[in-house]
């Protein structure tokens, strides 16, 4: 009886060792399956980082690319199979970036992207509410003397000089440092905030003077006065007409900005 028992007993577990051996068998071709899906997903959605330049103004930014992350979406799709809202995604940095060139002044954000930023120098603080209220993304540019008139203060610009810098950071969380009387370029450094150049000055004749300098990536400084107010509108109008979109100075200058709806629309 007992060797009866045991005979039972190795049969069983040879059947369970076998039945166990292909369903390892099968479930290896399976995740080998989703590694292969995810490799051949790679391949047609990586991007490299289109670098930016360097021009006897200053720095051009680059567009950081985006690459599958294979062991995330490997480890999120494992035991379910292939899906593409399971792929995750990591950026691939430029060598040449805002966070290691505070030495520079950054004169454009990256020319791969039709996105633009306006940014209104208050001068006199009578025109500018109207103006931010044309477009959400408008940005300002402002002394200190101007941060306790301001509700809110984001997508600000400073200008001013060292003391006054250190007044300014005080109040504001991000924001860039901009040339405008002086340079910027040593205080700011200090405390890691990238300064640009304006080298797309608006004083009057708006509309006209945008149309002469519309590309991809630019930054468009606008005096706040009357002139520049009335022509506003049109001017953003026109701006969008020709398929631009109007962005935040944060937006234009992340280099790390890549929406990966593009990249999945590829």
């Amino acid at each position: 009886m007992k060797s009866y028992l045991k005979y039972i007993i190795v049969i069983f577990f040879a059947l369970f060792s076998f039945y166990y051996t292909d369903k390892v068998i099968e479930l290896s071709n399976y995740n080998d399956t989703i590694l292969t899906s995810i490799n051949d997903y790679a391949s047609l959605k990586d991007t490299k980082c289109r670098e930016g330049m360097i021009n006897s103004d200053g720095i051009i930014l680059g567009l950081s690319g985006i690459n599958v992350d294979k062991n995330k979406s490997y480890s999120n799709m494992k035991g379910i199979g292939f899906k593409e809202e399971l792929v995750e995604y990591k950026k691939e940095e430029c060598i040449l970036n805002k966070d290691n060139n505070l030495d520079k002044y950054i004169v454009s954000g990256n020319k791969y992207k039709n996105n633009v930023s306006l940014v209104i120098n208050v001068i006199n603080g009578k025109y500018y509410g109207k103006m931010i209220s044309l477009n959400e993304n408008i940005n300002l540019l402002v002394n200190v003397n101007m941060i306790e008139n301001l509700e809110n203060k984001n997508n600000l610009l400073f200008k001013g000089n060292k003391e006054e810098f250190k007044i300014f950071r005080k109040s504001v969380d991000n924001f860039y440092c901009v040339k405008v009387d002086n340079d910027v370029i040593d205080f700011c450094k200090k405390y890691k905030v990238n300064s640009i150049k304006p080298i797309n000055s608006i004083e009057k004749d708006l509309l006209l003077n945008v149309k002469k300098v519309l590309e991809n990536g630019t930054i468009i400084f606008i005096d706040e006065n009357s002139y520049n107010l009335n022509e506003l509108g049109s001017t953003i109008n026109y701006i969008k007409s020709r398929g631009y979109n109007i962005v935040n100075i944060n937006q234009l200058l992340d280099w790390f900005y890549v929406d990966v709806n593009d990249i999945i629309s590829l």
